[in-house]
């Protein structure tokens, strides 16, 4: 279990609020209900910060069940934010500190693979969820899930296997290593609000793909496209040249990719 007093102590420079609970049904969905909870009944908010030992019901993208079991890192963060144009940024910001963060507390040679999956060595350590609320006031909230200790099975995603903090690092303090990962993350994505383009480079810089790579991509709705990756566009989307020419994705899942690329 996390020692709370020293998350708590840790995060006061960047949340006004910190929300610990032993288990919920998924931090995210907390988040999504505080939101709304604020947005109604127009109650002022500052940075909250959500944090579960466990999710009795966690999820991914696309609504894919996320194994939470006690022994990961599961948590959102909640912004009002002043500046809707920053929406778009959010999953490139949002990746790009999570790698930020977890190089922080050592793991060497972790990558993005589009748009925001944190991989290390070809392996998922984590990755994050956005969602904005565009109601009374504009709100947004980041969710993050990292693999501490418990490696999960991942056999319900096509060519992808899971590793861990404890995998990659070894045996060492999951408080310590917990704490600073949260509190660079809390760091470095508020500071990104103000000043994006920095950390938007750097998630273009650590995106694992390469020009020119087979890809096959899976939509929201199960749609399988195939092609070679031809970069990413100013707003983060996927560009990928297909036998019907040059297309442009917003979300989806890259489920294969160039065997022979080296993996980082």
């Amino acid at each position: 279990m996390i020692d709370r007093d020293l998350l708590i102590s840790a995060v006061g420079a960047w949340v006004g609020n910190c929300l610990i609970f032993d288990q919920l049904d998924s931090t995210h969905f907390f988040a999504r209900r505080l939101m709304e909870q604020v947005d109604t009944e127009d109650i002022p908010i500052s940075p909250t910060l959500i944090l579960a030992e466990s999710q009795s019901g966690g999820i991914g993208r696309a609504q894919r069940t996320w194994s939470s079991e006690s022994g990961g890192l599961y948590f959102n963060v909640v912004w009002s934010l002043a500046d809707p144009s920053c929406i778009a940024q959010l999953p490139m910001l949002a990746a790009a500190t999570i790698h930020q963060a977890v190089t922080a507390v050592g793991v060497k040679d972790a990558a993005v693979k589009w748009p925001n999956d944190i991989l290390v060595h070809g392996r998922k350590l984590g990755g994050v969820l956005i969602h904005a609320l565009h109601g009374a006031r504009l709100l947004g909230t980041v969710g993050v899930g990292i693999t501490t200790t418990e490696t999960p099975d991942l056999s319900d995603i096509p060519g992808l296997a899971a590793t861990s903090l404890a995998d990659i690092l070894g045996p060492g303090d999951a408080d310590e290593r917990s704490t600073t990962l949260i509190t660079t993350f809390l760091e470095r994505f508020t500071k990104s609000l103000h000043n994006p383009e920095p950390t938007v480079e750097h998630w273009k810089a650590h995106l694992i793909h390469t020009e020119g790579e087979t890809i096959s991509l899976t939509t929201s709705s199960g749609q399988s496209i195939s092609g070679t990756y031809s970069g990413v566009n100013s707003a983060g989307h996927l560009m990928m040249q297909t036998s019907d020419g040059l297309k442009t994705l917003t979300g989806g899942d890259i489920v294969e990719e160039d065997e022979n690329r080296e993996t980082r």
